[in-house]
């Protein structure tokens, strides 16, 4: 009687202890696919530089290759038109807060 008890509350346990690790990593695959899976895409034609699928309230930077930010813009849609007001050349564009980065040229 006692070995089958033991045996009952054994696998008790074990079945509770999968059910809650299984409930974890489902909390954590949502939370990773949210924002983590994102993918922007930024481009440049002529001197404007059109974004999709870009995170609400952000800020593109926009950096000449010596380092300096030459000019930055809010982000208010996911696909958006911005007009870059700098000499044609090489340039970064970075979505501040995130791990985004475009190198550019333009052109106009």
């Amino acid at each position: 009687m006692k070995k089958s008890l033991l045996s009952l509350l054994f696998l008790l346990a074990c079945m509770c202890f999968h059910t809650s690790v299984l409930a974890q990593q489902d909390a954590k695959s949502k939370a990773v696919n949210s924002d983590a899976d994102r993918i922007v895409n930024m481009y440049a034609v002529g001197n404007r530089i059109f974004t999709e699928n870009a995170p609400i309230g952000k800020w593109i930077e926009v950096f000449s290759v010596v380092g300096i930010k030459v000019q930055e813009f809010k982000i208010e849609t996911p696909s958006g038109e911005y007009l870059l007001t700098v000499p044609k050349g090489y340039y970064i564009l970075r979505i501040k807060d995130t791990d985004t980065m475009r190198r550019i040229a333009i052109t106009r």
